[in-house]
């Protein structure tokens, strides 16, 4: 994104006109300000775990809340959001938004497979306290059992209290053993709270 670049205006020229149709030097550097204040709030990071790969898989256990891990000690970063500082966005295995009343769209994508040919998995996002989950859609094995499938999802979430206080903690409850690699979270931050 590109901020508004140009140096501060100062008043130069008499205008006769009305003030009612005047435009001047601080009314656009207010306009200058405000715009360029937005592309502040708003940006991205993208987290590729290096532990769970095609060779060392993370085993999920049937009919349990298991946690996702990922760890990335070189995160994509160079978009973050410039207003939220040294704020990390996903932290020991939580989303960590930077304030009530910001909104995020959250990429999750990982490779899995299942060991039954009518293995299904619930995905959540739990933010604890008396919310609880945010977020849950159930997921099947389209190819069955044993192979190795793709899966992605993309959601618009809002962020209140809870959330800020607790973190969200990615959870699968798998119906059989489920094992998951090369996983990834992108977490865009598209409106920050006033």
């Amino acid at each position: 994104m590109t901020k508004i670049a140009y140096a501060s205006k100062v008043t130069a020229l008499t205008n006769t006109l009305p003030e009612i149709n005047k435009v001047t030097s601080d009314n656009m550097n207010e306009v200058k300000a405000s715009v360029n204040a937005l592309y502040d709030d708003v940006g991205w990071v993208k987290y590729t775990d290096s532990v769970n790969t095609v060779s060392n898989k993370q085993t999920l256990t049937a009919s349990q809340e298991n946690i996702i891990t990922i760890v990335d000690s070189s995160p994509i970063i160079s978009e973050k959001p410039v207003a939220i500082g040294d704020h990390e966005l996903f932290l020991l295995n939580k989303i960590r938004p930077f304030a009530s009343g910001d909104a995020y769209v959250i990429r999750i994508d990982f490779e899995s497979e299942i060991n039954n040919a009518n293995g299904h998995f619930d995905a959540k996002i739990d933010v604890g306290g008396g919310i609880g989950y945010i977020l849950k859609r159930a997921e099947i094995f389209p190819k069955g059992s044993n192979t190795a499938q793709p899966f992605s999802t993309t959601d618009y979430i809002y962020v209140l209290d809870t959330f800020i206080l607790n973190g969200g903690t990615i959870l699968i409850n798998p119906s059989h053993t489920m094992l998951i690699w090369n996983k990834a979270i992108s977490i865009h931050r598209v409106y920050g709270a006033r």
